[in-house]
Protein backbone atom coordinates (compact mmCIF):
# COMPACT_ATOMS: atom_id res chain seq x y z
CA UNK A 1 0.00 0.00 0.00
CA UNK A 2 1.84 3.06 -1.37
CA UNK A 3 -0.17 6.18 -0.06
CA UNK A 4 1.83 8.46 -2.19
CA UNK A 5 0.03 7.10 -5.08
CA UNK A 6 -3.31 8.53 -3.70
CA UNK A 7 -3.99 11.52 -6.17
CA UNK A 8 -4.03 15.16 -4.74
CA UNK A 9 -7.26 16.26 -3.43
CA UNK A 10 -8.23 12.60 -2.25
CA UNK A 11 -7.91 10.77 1.04
CA UNK A 12 -8.72 6.82 1.77
CA UNK A 13 -9.55 5.92 5.22
CA UNK A 14 -8.61 2.33 5.49
CA UNK A 15 -9.84 0.66 8.65
CA UNK A 16 -10.63 -2.59 10.42
CA UNK A 17 -13.73 -3.45 11.80
CA UNK A 18 -13.18 -4.46 15.35
CA UNK A 19 -14.01 -7.87 15.57
CA UNK A 20 -12.65 -10.67 17.70
CA UNK A 21 -13.03 -13.01 15.48
CA UNK A 22 -12.97 -12.93 11.55
CA UNK A 23 -12.17 -8.56 11.32
CA UNK A 24 -12.84 -7.09 8.10
CA UNK A 25 -11.25 -4.17 6.48
CA UNK A 26 -13.55 -1.31 5.03
CA UNK A 27 -12.45 1.84 3.11
CA UNK A 28 -13.99 5.02 2.68
CA UNK A 29 -13.25 7.77 -0.49
CA UNK A 30 -13.14 11.05 0.46
CA UNK A 31 -13.03 13.76 -2.04
CA UNK A 32 -11.48 17.27 -0.89
CA UNK A 33 -14.41 19.83 -1.27
CA UNK A 34 -14.18 23.92 -0.60
CA UNK A 35 -14.19 23.61 2.89
CA UNK A 36 -14.94 20.19 3.79
CA UNK A 37 -14.06 16.70 2.64
CA UNK A 38 -16.75 14.53 0.71
CA UNK A 39 -17.71 11.37 0.98
CA UNK A 40 -17.84 9.45 -2.61
CA UNK A 41 -17.94 6.00 -1.41
CA UNK A 42 -17.65 3.67 1.33
CA UNK A 43 -16.86 -0.41 0.55
CA UNK A 44 -17.02 -3.37 3.20
CA UNK A 45 -15.95 -6.52 3.74
CA UNK A 46 -12.49 -7.17 2.81
CA UNK A 47 -10.01 -9.94 4.43
CA UNK A 48 -7.05 -7.22 4.14
CA UNK A 49 -6.12 -3.53 3.90
CA UNK A 50 -4.36 -3.71 0.71
CA UNK A 51 -7.14 -4.86 -0.92
CA UNK A 52 -9.64 -2.05 0.88
CA UNK A 53 -7.02 0.31 -0.62
CA UNK A 54 -7.07 -1.00 -4.05
CA UNK A 55 -10.76 -1.02 -4.18
CA UNK A 56 -10.37 3.02 -2.87
CA UNK A 57 -7.44 3.70 -5.66
CA UNK A 58 -10.29 1.68 -8.36
CA UNK A 59 -12.85 4.40 -7.27
CA UNK A 60 -10.77 7.28 -7.93
CA UNK A 61 -9.62 5.96 -11.00
CA UNK A 62 -12.90 5.39 -12.72
CA UNK A 63 -14.45 9.04 -10.82
CA UNK A 64 -11.15 10.98 -12.45
CA UNK A 65 -11.91 9.36 -15.96
CA UNK A 66 -15.38 9.84 -15.62
CA UNK A 67 -15.46 13.52 -13.99
CA UNK A 68 -11.55 14.59 -15.00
Amino acid sequence: MNTNSIPKGWWLNVTVMARKENPEWLVGVLREGKGVWITEAAFVNFKTPDEAYKKGMAFIEKYNEKYG
